[in-house]
């Protein structure tokens, strides 16, 4: 990231509060994301890996890929999430990220993201929405920020508003696959089809769990015209 990416209000906070690592505490560098410990313990997802799903390749090197007859073209994640949130890095920042407060972090979450793009030739980037309630809870989007910042990196449209949640739903925590599918069902709408039509479409959302929400959200773009639909998350349960 050059300077000129960054806004005034962000150099200023550099200056006056320099950033933390997203897993603990330590002072980092400002385009770092994890101090060098922290960092030592995030496993980073790329090649050898499915061309499609971006799963990495087993020994045999065939994938049972996840988005077998699927609205999603292709997938990408930035690193594997652990779900023992207390000692992983990655599940620490999205947490701090996410449910902290802690928006700042979308800058440099973003940047560790950008190289994982699936396609950066996309035409429009779009965020996973929230519903109006749970925005209101929690006062910002983490996907919009994201996508936000990606769109700004690749030079491309962002729609931030392009598909709303039109259902709210309970938290995907603690249900399985099949119930996470059940449960995002049919929760997505686009507004205007005209901001998606005949367009390449990239979804940045920040945890792949089971693929339940991605899957609507391409599902929902698909119907509206999109062209392809890429899938952009900051992690990805292995």
């Amino acid at each position: 990231m050059v300077l000129s990416d960054l806004s005034i209000f962000t150099i200023a906070a550099d200056l006056i509060c320099p950033e933390h690592c997203a897993g603990c505490d330590a002072f980092v560098d400002q385009r770092a994301l994890f101090c060098a410990t922290c960092r030592a313990s995030v496993r980073t997802l790329g090649p050898p890996e499915c061309a499609r799903c971006g799963d990495p390749l087993p020994p045999a090197g065939r994938c049972a890929c996840l988005l077998a007859a699927s609205p999603i073209r292709m997938a990408r994640a930035f690193a594997a999430y652990d779900r023992a949130a207390a000692t992983n890095p990655v599940a620490r920042a999205i947490a701090r990220y996410k449910y902290a407060g802690a928006r700042r972090l979308g800058r440099r979450l973003a940047a560790a993201l950008l190289p994982r793009i699936p396609d950066p030739a996309v035409d429009v980037v779009v965020p996973v929405p929230l519903h109006p309630r749970r925005l209101r809870g929690r006062g910002y989007n983490q996907s919009a920020v994201l996508a936000r910042l990606v769109g700004r990196f690749l030079g491309c449209r962002v729609e931030l508003r392009a598909v709303t949640r039109v259902r709210h739903t309970p938290t995907q925590v603690g249900l399985g696959t099949e119930e996470r599918a059940r449960n995002v069902a049919d929760a997505f709408a686009v507004r205007d089809a005209t901001a998606v039509a005949d367009r390449t479409v990239l979804v940045v959302d920040d945890v792949w769990t089971s693929g339940a929400t991605a899957r609507a959200v391409a599902t929902t773009l698909r119907a509206a015209g999109a062209v392809a639909v890429d899938v952009a998350t900051i992690a990805r349960v292995l």
